[in-house]
């Protein structure tokens, strides 16, 4: 915790030497987010439900997809873009010489603190629909909803360093567009996907657990055999990418070598 306190607080000094920069990232994100409750609001004026979502649940999904995408772009993404091009040009020994967890080295210590704008708006985007729907969740549904948001970062964390890790394996190999399209779907609740789409997106690339889950738990109250499978999946992905992340730097070949 402290490497990754250091890291933001280093991060967060290089963002704000370039000041500018906060009013169009903040411009961005403020329009990106302005078209996704557009879209909600196009669909709702047409129908009531959407499989079975009011708009209210609808926008706090939008909200919490917000925040999450904020948090992968802030702590995950600056590092995760760079990870598979340092295995194959050997600059991945710089972790490796370290005296700390390689893999948390090399995927989360370099931040973007300005894309936490984006999560500040999305905040705001889960109040609008918690106010369309009129209710205000317990303390309970609170908790369970920022437990399963964390676990979908983890999971989003997992599955990202699993695809970059496959560099260890066919240094050419990039599957971030394909990491990039799947993350893309959990703007929307995973109901409105066919049957067999709808597995994919829960075991496979466990999306779900990204939006839908989270908002389920803040909108309609937390649910202990959802919580218990997120903690499962969320186990179970980190596990394996670990397992994948060792099996990776034994065969890695660095520029030391």
């Amino acid at each position: 915790m402290r490497l990754f306190g250091t890291a933001f607080s280093l991060s967060l000094r290089r963002a704000f030497a370039y000041r500018t920069n906060l009013f169009f990232d903040a411009l961005l994100a403020l329009v990106e987010l302005t078209a996704s409750v557009s879209a909600v609001g196009i669909v709702f004026a047409s129908t009531g439900l959407l499989a079975g979502w009011t708009a209210g649940q609808v926008l706090t999904l939008t909200g919490t997809y917000a925040l999450i995408t904020s948090l992968r772009s802030t702590f995950l993404d600056p590092s995760l873009a760079d990870l598979a091009p340092q295995i194959r040009d050997g600059r991945l020994d710089t972790y490796l010489l370290r005296p700390a967890s390689s893999v948390v080295l090399a995927t989360c210590t370099r931040h973007a603190p300005l894309a936490l704008v984006q999560g500040v708006l999305g905040l705001g985007v889960i109040v609008a629909g918690l106010r369309q729907l009129g209710t205000m969740p317990s303390p309970g549904a609170i908790v369970g909803w920022a437990a399963l948001t964390l676990i979908g970062l983890t999971i989003g964390w997992a599955t990202s360093v699993g695809l970059a890790a496959l560099a260890f394996w066919a240094p050419r190999l990039s599957l971030g567009v394909l990491h990039s399209a799947a993350w893309q779907t959990g703007r929307y609740p995973v109901d409105i996907y066919g049957r067999w789409l709808k597995r994919l997106l829960t075991f496979v690339f466990p999306v779900a657990a990204l939006t839908t889950w989270p908002t389920l738990a803040l909108t309609r109250g937390p649910d202990a055999g959802v919580l218990i499978g997120a903690v499962l999946l969320g186990a179970g992905f980190t596990s394996a990418t670990l397992l994948l992340w060792r099996l990776g730097v034994r065969r890695y070949t660095g520029a030391t070598s």
